[in-house]
């Protein structure tokens, strides 16, 4: 394979993708897949001598199309099954109600002034703050109040939530 040719057939399906989308659409309900896989298998094959599929790429790349979306031994249909029946009880089995509160936490810890989320999630991340007070230079009041007016403002958010 010649580095020149192999450009050649990028080129030409650069310039063709949305045409082959069109023609993989009637071919399988996920198109994109399918064009993407074919291109995948046509530059991975051994022996594949792309001067010849250069001449008439647009009938090559449409025959291999077709041969992996209708094939039951390709690698596009083993890969790629579609399934109409949705699993019945998907969520059943899932507790989200850890999801939510830690969702609702981010939330509430978000409309913290900067400051005040910052210190928050230093002292949430396990470092010292009369250490990080000392490093910083501002005195260690100052980061005790704010997480005291952060637990309170976290607080008083959750209770008045329900």
């Amino acid at each position: 394979m010649k580095s020149e040719d192999k450009k050649a057939f990028d080129d030409w399906i650069n310039k063709n993708y949305t045409r082959l989308l069109k023609v993989a659409e009637s071919m399988h309900a996920d198109h994109y897949d399918l064009v993407h896989h074919t291109y995948h298998r046509i530059m991975t094959l051994k022996g594949v001598n792309f001067d010849k599929v250069n001449k008439y790429p647009y009938n090559y790349f449409v025959r291999a199309m077709y041969f992996q979306a209708t094939r039951n031994n390709s690698a596009f249909k083993k890969h790629y099954q579609m399934f109409d029946d949705i699993p019945e009880d998907l969520a059943s089995d899932y507790d989200l109600t850890d999801a939510f509160l830690l969702e609702g936490l981010e939330l509430a810890i978000d409309r913290l002034s900067w400051f005040d989320r910052i210190i928050l999630r230093l002292y949430c991340d396990g470092y010292n703050l009369t250490q990080v007070a000392r490093e910083s230079g501002i005195k260690p009041s100052v980061f005790h109040t704010s997480l005291h007016r952060s637990r309170k403002k976290l607080i008083h958010h959750f209770n008045h939530k329900k």
